[in-house]
């Protein structure tokens, strides 16, 4: 009998199996058939009678608009089963809905109060999805409803429902035309649900209130739900989701920089200096020092050490974040935040957390470098690297820069300049060489020397990168070493190199590259006494015709320089003399090329250059006072160019960097709040207590809600406990024997039985007894409280006549048996 019972039960099995997957290889079918006969067949399961029809046809809808299909044609017949029963149906159509409301406003409408009257059902997942579809259909005309739903759900004494209602708060948010009165009604109902006493609903409040933030950057009022919660935050962080703790410690950052002083700072030395934090590392005048924080920052620093063994990439990227923006970098360093960064930036499989923590450390790395030091190697760049992710890494290597390491990353870059495929991997490669540079004057030559050897090798855009860092060493030695006599010759002999290179017809320069060439020895043509330029000059200006425009326009300013050098030559030999100043000028070589120059640029296609040229002869051709004016015009030192990177990433990606790491300023001593507005507020607890639902009972700093018994109510706790625990009853298999008993044992049974009763009638008269004697004791009470005790007596005469009632049946039973 066990055997065959067991092949009917796998019979059934098979049947459920091959059921399932009929219809599921019919709603393949259907999805994949064409539209024109699709638009027939699934109006015709979603008008079915049969839950199995309506369900397969709701799927077909699913797919079809996740495939990017239009499914608006089956809006009405979808609409009309929001009111079936069924689980599976209803979600997808509430997904439906959600999708296109906005498009069928009028029709949407008819599916909102079914949607209201979901939130009855005794499911919380139910009520939870219902106030979540009930916010995502974005109509203003039933904004009242969904505030009024709100409301509802937000005493709701299921955590998932009223997470669920801090997520239709920001849904609510994106309806259009929402008053102002309005928002800030849904603020204060955010407020309750951030000091609420489940942790899951403050971790989906913080997404909700971090998701409102940038709508009230302006308003400080806005920061009034974080006051009160802020050391409660501090201290439950650790009991959030992993993407709730990364949008908290964004928002308490924030908050730490407007609301709390600024961390000092104390010399540990001999002048017991004692500054603010600056907000850049690098302005802190002293290496050795001590910190002092406030007692609000220094709890949620600490609160932040337990994060730091989180699986999570962005929450240990929210710490660093949080350290580098709150503390100097002895704190960053306390932390041992530099591993995890480092672990992230090198084994992450995520592009953008990846260069996230990249761009980190390399913002800290420039202000402070002893924090890195030691992980130089770990930020090599890999041939499978992006160019952002390689980009970051070799500013990375470029601030890590010392003298016990300079030799092995140099070597490095010069390897990614002259091996990398990818062009624009080798141009900041070489970037990255002109910061070197900075490190010394004995690396700035050797350097140099270096670049000017790879001019005549490379072409493109890493040739111009080249020059600009040619220009860089070379301005930063005109800068700072013009009286050193061995820097002098170095510059001028830098400069005949060049000239030489330009000179050289075999190299074919590109006309950007010939253009700065042109522009390095015009800048400097001074230091070597106007003595090459004009060699220059004469050469180039055989081709003038010939030159691109960029090189044309350089080849003018380059004559105008020349001239400027031999009109403050002349000016000098002459004096006061105006005939021997005019003589010898008409006289000048180097004054004919340039008017020459002139004369070619007036004729020019480029407007700019003919624009320059008239400017030009104005100031060099009008009088020796316009000739002294041109002379500081053409003659004043050069700003040093800024050898920085030139990505070409996306304006997307470039944005989302920058906000990331960008931070307000901290505020003034004398605008902060006192320090009790941070006083804890009370936690708020649903539960259920007295004779219903309770809203809310506020009580401070406990974790459960306190039994408190009074006069006016009886507790669901002591009325359960004054009753007589039932006997569970147990239920086996019975025997023949057991079931064909004799007659004795079911008079036993039934005198047991009978018994049991008795006894539990007694105990229900005993119990009716003790009630009369506390209505007597309680004369004096109000109309309520006679009601409550009425309607218990009420109930537990009804009870023990429905014991009863049981009992004579199954004395019935028995005596039928």
């Amino acid at each position: 009998m066990t055997d065959s019972f067991a092949k009917f039960s796998s019979m059934l099995e098979s049947a459920k199996d091959l059921t399932i997957e009929a219809a599921v290889s019919a709603s393949s079918r259907l999805t994949d058939t064409p539209s024109g006969s699709r638009q027939v067949e699934i109006p015709k399961l979603l008008n079915s009678r049969s839950d199995r029809d309506i369900l397969t046809g709701m799927k077909c809808v699913i797919a079809a608009t996740a495939r990017g299909e239009d499914g608006l044609p089956y809006f009405a017949d979808v609409v009309k089963n929001v009111t079936t029963s069924n689980e599976s149906i209803r979600n997808l159509v509430l997904i439906y809905l959600t999708r296109y409301a906005e498009v069928e406003p009028d029709t949407a409408l008819l599916s909102i109060n079914s949607i209201q009257k979901s939130l009855n059902e005794k499911n919380a997942i139910s009520r939870a999805k219902a106030i979540r579809a009930l916010a995502g259909i974005r109509i203003s005309s039933i904004l009242p409803i969904v505030l009024l739903c709100i409301k509802r759900t937000l005493t709701d004494p299921s955590p998932l429902v009223r997470s669920a209602t801090a997520i239709a708060i920001g849904k609510a948010f994106d309806i259009d035309d929402l008053e102002s009165s309005s928002k800030k009604q849904m603020v204060e109902y955010l407020t309750k649900l951030l000091s609420d006493s489940d942790s899951s609903v403050v971790s989906t409040a913080i997404k909700t209130f971090y998701k409102l933030l940038p709508q009230f950057s302006t308003s400080s009022k806005i920061w009034d739900p974080i006051h009160g919660n802020f050391r409660r935050f501090c201290s439950i962080i650790n009991e959030f989701d992993e993407w709730s703790q990364g949008f908290l410690i964004d928002i308490l950052t924030e908050y730490s920089r407007r609301f709390l002083p600024r961390p000092k700072l104390y010399s540990v030395d001999e002048s017991n200096q004692v500054i603010d934090l600056p907000e850049d590392y690098s302005q802190i005048p002293f290496s050795a020092y001590e910190v002092s924080f406030d007692e609000d920052l220094n709890l949620f620093l600490n609160s932040l050490k337990v994060l730091l063994y989180s699986r999570s990439e962005s929450v240990i990227l929210a710490v660093a974040r949080a350290v580098y923006f709150l503390a100097p970098p002895s704190t960053f360093k306390d932390f041992q935040l530099s591993q995890p960064l480092v672990r992230i930036a090198s084994t992450s499989r995520d592009s953008q957390i990846s260069l996230f923590a990249l761009q980190i450390i390399s913002s800290i790395s420039w202000k402070d470098q002893s924090i890195f030091v030691n992980n130089v190697k770990n930020f090599y760049v890999y041939p499978s690297d992006s160019f952002e992710v390689a980009s970051s890494k070799l500013d990375i290597l470029a601030s890590l820069a010392q003298e016990k390491n300079i030799k092995y990353i140099l070597e490095e870059l010069k390897y990614y300049t002259l091996s990398s495929r990818n062009s624009d991997i080798a141009r900041e490669a070489i970037i990255s060489i002109g910061r070197c540079s900075q490190l010394s004057p004995e690396w700035n030559r050797k350097i140099l020397r270096w670049c000017l050897k790879q001019i005549q090798k490379t072409t493109g855009s890493i040739l111009n990168e080249l020059l600009t860092v040619v220009r860089y060493l070379i301005q930063q030695k005109n800068s700072f070493t013009l009286n050193v006599a061995n820097e002098r010759d170095e510059i001028i002999n830098t400069t005949y190199q060049l000239s030489l290179i330009l000179r050289d017809s075999s190299l074919n320069l590109e006309s950007d590259a010939k253009a700065s060439i042109v522009w390095i020895i015009g800048e400097f043509t001074g230091v070597a006494e106007n003595a090459i330029g004009p060699d220059v000059l004469r050469h180039l200006i055989k081709g003038f015709s010939k030159e691109e425009e960029t090189t044309r326009y350089q080849i003018l300013m380059l004559a105008a320089k020349v001239a400027s050098y031999e009109v403050k030559r002349i000016k000098t030999e002459a004096g006061d003399d105006e005939d021997i100043y005019n003589q010898r000028l008409g006289n000048s070589i180097n004054y004919k090329m340039f008017q020459h120059a002139l004369h070619l640029a007036k004729y020019d296609n480029s407007y700019d250059t003919r624009d320059r040229a008239r400017m030009l002869n104005i100031l060099l051709n009008s009088s020796s006072s316009m000739s002294e004016l041109a002379t500081l015009f053409l003659q004043v030192p050069k700003p040093v160019p800024v050898v920085g990177s030139k990505k070409d990433a996306s304006l997307v990606q470039a944005r989302a960097l920058e906000e990331y790491l960008a931070i307000r300023d901290w505020s003034e001593a004398d605008t902060l709040p006192k320090a009790d507005i941070r006083k804890e507020a009370k936690v708020i607890f649903n539960s259920l207590g007295g004779a219903g639902i309770s809203s809310f009972s506020s009580v401070e700093k406990s974790p459960t809600p306190p039994q408190m018994p009074t006069s006016r109510s009886i507790s669901s706790e002591s009325y359960l406990n004054s009753r007589v625990p039932e006997k569970k009853q147990t239920y086996h298999l019975q025997s023949l024997d057991d079931f064909f008993g004799n007659d004795e044992s079911e008079e036993s049974s039934s005198e047991d039985e009978e018994d049991d009763e008795e006894e539990e009638e007694d105990e229900d008269e005993d119990e009716d007894e003790n009630e009369d004697n506390e209505e007597d004791d309680d004369e004096d009470d109000e109309e309520d409280d006679e009601e409550v005790s009425s309607s218990d007596e009420e109930q537990d005469s009804h009870e023990s006549d429905n014991y009863a009632s049981d009992s004579d049946t199954k004395r019935a039973l028995l005596s039928k048996e």
